[in-house]
């Protein structure tokens, strides 16, 4: 199929701050054919002026909605319900893609029997200057994403603002469980692995944003909201056995 259509997903409250940056990287996609479905969660600041600032540019296929939700992964579930794509993603309210992002991903997804990739993780801080890209490539193994151990006890994260995938996926192993609101990716991610691997593409496509009122920074309730999976994880990690796994792979991957 040619330029499948990508759809975006944005779940997003109280997001003026940097919402627009976030719309800009998602609007200056090199790729020609992505809409973006934004699911505001009925913000009292400027949010909804800026998106409607943005929903009549040329060239940009942006929906916006405005009204209550349960949370952010019920916001996301409704956009993906709403949404058209054949290849899917979502993008939080503070973070962005790489001009190039999309084009990589869906050139990645067009590959036989991948339904799911993943780019080189990344941050930016809160003025958007890109700080942090992780020094060897990532390689998640497909095994140790279904046991969960990708989290903060055990090998870290897999960075959900990189992540591409196919509606058929989502159709299959898709949604988040009830009463998650910080560790929805984690549990998306284990079910996707129970289908299939994530393919890493060796670039950056998008990252994350530090700031002081990100939603994740309160890791002891993230934690709270996934399983103890006993010491194994832990010790795992202080034996860097999966930057080992990556330093192999990546090397590996060069001969």
């Amino acid at each position: 199929m040619a330029d499948p259509l990508v759809s975006v997903v944005t779940p997003a409250h109280e997001a003026e701050r940097f919402i627009e940056e976030t719309l800009r990287s998602v609007r200056d996609q090199t790729y020609p054919n992505v809409e973006h479905v934004v699911m505001d969660g009925g913000s009292t600041d400027r949010t909804t002026e800026i998106l409607a600032s943005y929903e009549n540019e040329d060239g940009y296929d942006l929906t916006w909605y405005s009204e209550p939700d349960d949370g952010m992964y019920d916001a996301i579930e409704t956009g993906f319900e709403r949404a058209s794509g054949d290849v899917l993603a979502w993008l939080n309210a503070d973070d962005m893609y790489l001009p190039w992002a999309i084009r990589v991903a869906v050139e990645g997804l067009s590959e036989p029997g991948v339904e799911w990739v993943t780019g080189h993780p990344a941050a930016w801080d809160a003025d958007g200057i890109l700080t942090e890209v992780r020094h060897v490539r990532p390689h998640y193994r497909r095994e140790w994403i279904r046991r969960g151990w990708y989290h903060g006890s055990g090998f870290g994260w897999v960075q959900q603002e990189s992540m591409f995938w196919t509606a058929g996926l989502w159709e299959r192993r898709g949604g988040f469980p009830d009463g998650v609101r910080l560790a929805g990716d984690y549990y998306l991610w284990r079910q996707f692995a129970e289908e299939t691997h994530p393919v890493q593409l060796g670039t950056v496509l998008g990252g994350y944003r530090v700031h002081d009122d990100q939603l994740t920074a309160d890791l002891e309730e993230y934690h709270d909201e996934v399983p103890d999976l006993g010491p194994l994880p832990r010790a795992l990690d202080a034996l860097r056995v999966d930057e080992l796994y990556n330093l192999f792979r990546s090397v590996a991957g060069r001969r």
